[in-house]
C-alpha cells in the first residue's frame, strides 16, 4: 500500500495543473475572507412594515412571501396619501406583504384582465385595485367605486386582511368627520397622533430553533466564509480528480490487474488512493494556514486552528468524492464534468452564496444533503463559541466518508470483475 500511495504522490507532483489548484484556491479564499463588505441586506429582512415598491405590472410578487406572510399585490391608480397610509398600516401589521406597483390610468376592467394574468403567471394571497377617487370615496367612507379587492387564494388570512381594510376605511372617515375636513394631511397627521397614544407594537422574527443568532458582523464574516469555502471546495474537487485520473489511467492500463498479482485487494488499491486524498487535504490546508497569516485572523470569525480544522475535514470529503467520481464514471473527460457539476451544483444548493431559508422544502431538503451546508452551519456554532460544533462536523465526516468507502470500494470490484 505505502508504495502505490508513493507513486501516486509522485505522479501528482509532476502535474502543473494539481499545483495550480492547491496553490490558486487557498490564495483566493484568503482574499475573500479579507473583504470588508456588508452583506447583511441578504440576510435581514428589512421589508417588514414596509409597503415594497415594483417596476412595473409583470414584476412578480412570488418571491416576496418570505418566512410565509400573505403576500398583497397592488394597482395603486390613485396616487392618494390616503392609500399610501392605508397601504402603510395593512403592512404594519406583520403578516402582510404588500407590494405595489403605481398604475396611474389603469381602469377597473384592466384591473379586471390583471387578476386573470396574475392568478396564472404569479402567486398572492389577494390583489387590490385603488382607483382615481379614492381619496374623496375613503373619506365619505364608501370605496365601493374606488377600492376593489380580488381573492386570489383560500388563505383563512383573508378575513383578517379585509377585516384590517374596513377598519382603515372607517378609521380615515371617522377622523374626517370629526376635523370637519377632507384634507389628506391633516388627517393623517391626526390619525398620527392618535397611535402616538396607543401601545407601541414590536414585529419580532423568530429562528428556528437549529438556527444560531449572529450578530451583523458575524453575518458579513459568515457571507465570506460561504465565498471562501467554495473556492476552497474547487481545489478539492480538482486536486482529488487528478487522482482520479491516475486511477482511470491504471485501470486502462492493467496497471490494477498487475497490483492484484502481488496479493492486493482491490478494497486495498482504494484505501490506498483514500490516503493520498487525506494527504491533499492536509497540504492545502496548510497552504491555506501560511496565507492566512498575512490577514487578521479577526477576519475569519474564528481561530486559524478552528478554520483549518474544518476545511481539513471538507477537504477529505471532496477528494474521496471526486475518487469516487472517477471510479464509478471511468472516463477522464465525463469524470471532469462530473467533478465541475458536483462543485457548482453543490456550492449552490448548500447556500454559500445566498440563503436558502425562504426556499421550497425541497430546495432545503437537498441542501442537506450537500457537505458545505453542515460546514457552513458549524462554522456559525463556532462563531457564537458553541463546541459542540466539532462533534456535528466529525458526525458528518464520517457518515459521508462510509458512504463513499462503501460505493467506491464496490465500484473497484465491479471495474476489475471481483467477486
Amino acid at each position: 500500500m505505502s508504495e502505490i500511495i508513493k507513486t501516486t504522490l509522485k505522479l501528482l507532483f509532476r502535474n502543473v495543473g494539481f499545483w495550480f489548484f492547491m496553490i490558486s484556491m487557498p490564495i483566493l479564499a484568503t482574499f475573500i475572507l479579507n473583504i470588508h463588505q456588508d452583506y447583511n441586506a441578504y440576510y435581514i429582512d428589512d421589508n417588514i412594515a414596509k409597503v415594497i415598491e415594483l417596476d412595473d405590472i409583470n414584476t412578480k410578487v412570488a418571491y416576496y412571501g418570505k418566512d410565509g406572510r400573505f403576500v398583497v399585490k397592488v394597482y395603486d391608480a390613485s396616487n392618494s396619501k390616503l392609500a399610501d397610509y392605508m397601504l402603510k398600516d395593512i403592512s404594519e401589521a406583520g403578516m402582510f406583504e404588500v407590494c405595489r406597483v403605481k398604475a396611474d390610468g389603469m381602469t377597473i376592467e384592466e384591473a379586471d384582465k390583471r387578476s386573470d394574468i396574475d392568478g396564472q403567471n404569479d402567486r398572492m394571497g389577494a390583489y387590490f385595485y385603488i382607483g382615481s377617487g379614492f381619496n374623496k370615496d375613503v373619506v365619505s367612507g364608501d370605496t365601493t367605486d374606488s377600492l376593489t379587492i380580488y381573492v386570489m387564494s383560500d388563505d383563512e388570512r383573508y378575513d383578517l386582511l379585509e377585516d384590517k381594510v374596513k377598519k382603515n376605511i372607517a378609521k380615515i372617515s371617522s377622523a374626517a368627520d370629526s376635523m370637519g375636513t377632507d384634507d389628506a394631511d391633516a388627517i393623517i397627521a391626526y390619525l398620527e397622533e392618535v397611535n402616538s397614544h396607543m401601545p407601541k407594537k414590536n414585529i419580532v422574527t423568530f429562528k428556528m430553533k437549529s438556527g444560531v443568532d449572529l450578530t451583523e458582523d458575524q453575518i458579513n464574516k459568515r457571507t465570506n466564509l460561504g465565498y471562501a469555502f467554495s473556492f476552497l471546495t474547487l481545489g478539492f474537487v480538482f486536486c482529488g480528480i487528478f487522482v482520479a485520473h491516475g486511477v482511470i489511467k491504471e485501470q486502462n492500463n492493467d496497471v490494477l490487474t498487475r497490483i492484484k498479482l502481488t496479493g492486493k485487494s482491490s478494497g486495498s488499491y482504494f484505501a490506498a488512493k483514500f490516503i493520498v486524498g487525506i494527504i491533499i487535504s492536509v497540504i492545502l490546508s496548510s497552504i491555506l494556514s501560511i496565507c492566512t497569516f498575512f490577514i487578521d485572523s479577526s477576519e475569519m470569525g474564528m481561530n486559524r486552528a478552528e478554520l483549518l480544522g474544518v476545511v481539513f475535514l471538507m477537504g477529505i470529503i471532496f477528494c474521496s468524492l471526486s475518487l469516487l467520481l472517477g471510479i464509478l464514471i471511468g472516463n477522464v473527460m465525463g469524470a471532469n464534468i462530473a467533478a465541475f457539476t458536483l462543485w457548482s451544483m453543490s456550492s449552490m444548493l448548500s447556500g454559500l452564496y445566498f440563503p436558502l431559508e425562504n426556499t421550497s422544502k425541497g430546495v432545503k431538503m437537498l441542501s442537506y444533503m450537500m457537505p458545505q451546508k453542515w460546514f457552513v452551519d458549524g462554522s456559525e456554532k463556532l462563531f457564537v463559541g458553541d463546541n459542540n460544533a466539532w462533534i456535528m462536523l466529525l458526525c458528518v465526516t464520517v457518515a459521508f466518508l462510509i458512504i463513499i468507502l462503501g460505493l467506491g470500494t464496490v465500484g473497484i470490484k465491479m471495474r476489475t470483475g471481483d467477486e
